[in-house]
């Protein structure tokens, strides 16, 4: 018996390290792998406590319980990479407005993927994760594996042509949702360039190259300073939607 309960216990382990591993929000490079690890163990001890310390989980050979392993890997692979793809939103509306404004030569380190990403899109990426925590989506995030037993039983998951429906939907809206953050500024800066043209018509002895790029810079600032109370506000929605995707996928992943 003491043997099966490890058995399960480190199921529950694999699935909440695979959310660890892959979600932006608990698996940024810059915080420590022993935190990372500690924190997942701590969680699988209070899931397995509540949840399975009297499991009657039949498992076979070892086969059999590597495919489990796998299953559950797949599962936290799943909640982390909805929430990626909530959060790369953000960093393409990122890139979207620094073209727009004349910063997309502009580019920063992100310690996270330790790859060059958008000047505003890595400043928006930091008041979009600091959003997150202050709206308790780390918390939500922790319950929303916590009760995934319950849409999805241990050894139960698999990937489904519904799964895999569901999250090309998802990363297609990602784009659609990338323009929807960044439509404000890219509207503002439209119509100031609307202003220039007309204002070289009227007259063409004007270098537009030297006036009007920090013009259009200062405007697409401006911009951004004006629209940020909306894109806060935003947000909670933005999480909403995020969690509900990631409870459409959980069942997306049971056999019918």
């Amino acid at each position: 018996m003491d043997i099966l309960r490890f058995q399960v216990f480190l199921l529950v382990l694999v699935r909440m390290t695979g959310l660890f591993l892959m979600s932006p929000v608990f698996g940024r490079q810059n915080i420590p792998n022993y935190l990372k690890w500690g924190l997942s163990i701590l969680l699988t001890y209070i899931v397995f406590s509540n949840r399975f310390l009297d499991s009657q989980l039949e498992l076979g050979s070892f086969l059999e319980f590597a495919i489990l392993i796998t299953r559950e890997v797949l599962i936290g692979f799943t909640i982390g990479f909805i929430t990626t793809i909530f959060f790369s939103a953000i960093w393409t509306a990122g890139q979207l407005i620094d073209t727009q404004i004349g910063f997309g030569m502009v580019n920063v380190i992100d310690p996270q993927s330790s790859i060059q990403v958008p000047l505003m899109g890595n400043f928006k990426n930091i008041l979009a994760l600091l959003a997150f925590f202050v709206l308790d989506g780390h918390h939500t995030l922790i319950k929303i594996i916590s009760f995934s037993y319950d849409i999805v039983p241990i050894g139960e998951g698999a990937v489904t042509g519904e799964l895999v429906t569901l999250l090309i939907k998802f990363f297609a809206n990602s784009f659609a949702l990338s323009v929807k953050i960044a439509l404000p500024i890219i509207a503002m800066t439209f119509l100031s360039e609307v202003a220039f043209g007309i204002l070289v018509r009227t007259v063409p002895q004007m270098n537009v190259f030297i006036v009007g790029i920090p013009i259009k810079i200062l405007i697409g600032l401006i911009a951004i300073l004006i629209f940020i109370p909306l894109f806060i506000n935003s947000l909670k929605g933005i999480y909403d939607g995020m969690f509900n995707d990631i409870g459409k996928a959980l069942r997306g992943m049971m056999l019918k």
